[in-house]
């Protein structure tokens, strides 16, 4: 972290002070070039190594690499920097002190949200400010992301482990009741860590930035990656999609550049293939959405309530969802034999139930035609409406003491009663 520091901070002075453009882009090409050789270094040498060896059939001995927690964040935010002065939309630190706070501030240090420097470093001028308010807020934010976390997440971490690291055997309702579960797992995991992140920043008046937006109330793929780690999806976009042309050059070139945008999302998710697929099936998902609703790939007001008033609505949801927990599938199993196993449960359903799962089933579509109706009644959709759109936690971060004391004494005793006995490690500290 510290070479990556010291190389962005003086690349990007020097970018700054250089009026001489073929000096500025060896300048840049020297920052991008040698921070994401030590990124790959760290997390893709052996990674490389093991794909050489399965081609050529050669047994390369791997290297015994420690991969530092948090590089693919802080290398991200250090480039981000080095990119906008390239670019003039940012004056370089006014010192290496104040630079080096940007990059290794603590709270979102190791998995996110990823800040640019544009937005933390004009905070950073300031003095640190603990008012009520934002003591208030940021316990509230830290308490229910840690809820999310230890409370839910690891207790459903052990159930998918179970079945997703040996599905053979197991049946339809199974390997898909399992990638719900996972789903929900991996969101209250990455998301906790933000809620945490954000709470930590905000006692001392940081603002981050937003990073999820109710994702599983996406109605298409696109407006699933507006709402899904947020910062990681305009990153993308800003610096790696538009740079290759965006929509500016046809719709082939379009195309091409939105599946390599996602194939590099998915790369720079892990060391495996099963992330490149994973990013790949994402950016086939945006291909057809694009080319079924004529929609761009640019970011929307994530702060804009979806109304749930209509069927229809209802229903784009629900297909969006079967194609993102398929997606979670090609995520978390990585063994080839066992990934086409449970693909082919989730999809080609097998029917072979017990009378319990049938009963599962059976009550479980009874209840998604239940909203579907429901949700053309307008008193009861904007009911529905209200309580899923609504921000509970800036409200129970800003109501009065007392009652807040309440929502702290709540979230205690489950943790108390809920908490497994052992936690595991947040999922996105891997990558």
């Amino acid at each position: 972290m510290a070479i990556v520091t010291l190389i962005t901070y003086y690349c990007g002075q020097e970018i700054y002070l250089s009026t001489d453009l073929k000096k500025r882009k060896i300048l840049l090409f020297i920052a991008v070039s040698s921070t994401l050789a030590i990124l790959g270094y760290f997390k893709y040498f052996n990674f490389t190594i093991v794909t050489i060896n399965n081609i050529l059939n050669i047994s390369y001995p791997l290297s015994d690499i420690l991969l530092p927690i948090g590089i693919s964040f802080y290398t991200f935010q250090a480039l981000s920097y080095v990119f906008d002065i390239y670019r003039e939309t940012l004056a370089p630190s006014e010192s290496l002190k104040e630079y080096a706070l940007f990059v290794s501030f603590f709270p979102q240090l190791v998995a996110g949200p990823i800040v640019r420097a544009s937005e933390l470093l004009p905070q950073l001028k300031e003095s640190i400010s603990i008012t009520h308010q934002n003591l208030q807020l940021g316990i509230t934010l830290i308490l229910w992301g840690a809820f999310k976390k230890v409370v839910i997440s690891d207790n459903l971490s052990p159930i998918v482990n179970a079945t997703l690291s040996n599905p053979i055997g197991h049946n339809s309702i199974d390997i898909i009741g399992v990638t719900f579960l996972f789903g929900i797992q991996i969101y209250c995991d990455f998301s906790g860590y933000t809620d945490i992140a954000i709470g930590t920043a905000r006692i001392v008046g940081i603002n981050l930035p937003i990073n999820f937006l109710r994702p599983y109330l996406s109605q298409n793929p696109t407006d699933f990656w507006r709402r899904w780690h947020i910062t990681l999806g305009r990153y993308i976009r800003d610096y790696l999609y538009i740079p290759l042309g965006g929509n500016r050059k046809g719709k082939f070139r379009t195309d091409i550049n939105l599946l390599c945008t996602m194939l590099v999302c998915g790369l720079w998710h892990g060391a495996a293939w099963n992330y490149v697929i994973w990013g790949g099936f994402h950016g086939v998902l945006l291909l057809v959405d694009k080319s079924v609703h004529k929609i761009s790939f640019k970011t929307a007001n994530v702060e804009r309530a979806r109304k749930l008033k209509n069927p229809k609505i209802i229903i784009s949801i629900l297909i969006t969802q079967y194609f993102v927990f398929l997606g979670w599938l090609l995520f978390r199993v990585g063994d080839p034999d066992n990934l086409i196993y449970c693909i082919k449960k989730y999809v080609l359903f097998d029917f072979d139930l017990t009378m319990s799962e049938i009963i599962i089933v059976v009550s479980l579509i009874s209840v998604i035609c239940i909203i579907i109706m429901g949700s053309v009644n307008q008193k009861i959709s904007s009911f529905f409406d209200g309580v899923i759109t609504k921000d509970w936690l800036e409200l129970i971060g800003s109501c009065r003491f007392t009652c807040w004391v309440a929502y702290v004494g709540i979230i205690g005793v489950a943790f108390l009663a809920l908490s497994p006995n052992q936690s595991t490690e947040f999922i996105y500290f891997q990558f």
